[in-house]
């Protein structure tokens, strides 16, 4: 199992993160969010920030594709989310440039994610709301579990500290052949954009 710890905006927290050993470190490029990562760090900041470990992930909701492959070559990103209400055609212009995370929010039913298969190397499924971003609730697994996913796929939705024997149970269905990635975020931070470290690693450690 890999982990992203996301809604960094410290380079002193991404630098421990990496140290740490985690496998993917995001930061959110969507101005509306409590993380929006330039009101703490410049692109150049991003740009001096070189894990040896973790890749850098920008998370993006509905940018202007000139602008998101600026802002990726500006900041050295290494993958984009996708969090909005991308397109197929999007999906694959970036996916030329940078490998692709696409979002996929989780109501009552699972979204139709085939579309997008063939054009990003990744999905991601996170609980869907009103407002784009993470709502630190989960959604419901049991639409996952029965269901072959035919990518590796980020799990996220408000995964916490309690949540190990749920995923345990995920990983030994049909959808849990391609779990690949948990997506920790809301439920691991003091106050918006600073992780409580210590219980990362207590969860990473559990998980492993």
């Amino acid at each position: 199992m890999q982990f992203k710890v996301c809604g960094i905006t410290s380079v002193d927290q991404a630098n421990l993160l990496d140290v740490m050993k985690v496998h993917y470190v995001g930061f959110i490029f969507y101005p509306s969010s409590k993380r929006y990562v330039l009101d703490k760090l410049t692109l150049n900041d991003l740009a001096i920030f070189r894990p040896t470990h973790a890749k850098k992930v920008g998370v993006f909701v509905n940018e202007p594709l000139d602008k998101l492959l600026v802002i990726v070559k500006e900041a050295g990103l290494d993958m984009v989310q996708l969090h909005g209400d991308e397109d197929v055609s999007y999906c694959a212009a970036v996916e030329k440039t940078i490998p692709v995370i696409k979002v996929f929010r989780v109501g009552g039913v699972l979204p139709d994610f085939m579309p997008f298969e063939q054009v990003v190397s990744y999905f991601l499924f996170d609980t869907d709301s009103k407002m784009y971003g993470g709502t630190g609730q989960h959604f419901n697994w049991e639409l996952l579990k029965n269901n072959p996913i035919p990518k590796p796929y980020f799990l996220s939705g408000g995964i916490g500290p309690n949540d190990e024997q749920g995923i345990k149970v995920l990983k030994n269905t049909t959808a849990g052949k391609t779990l690949a990635v948990l997506d920790l975020n809301s439920q691991f931070e003091n106050v918006p954009g600073k992780k409580n470290l210590e219980k990362i690693k207590t969860f990473i450690d559990v998980c492993i």
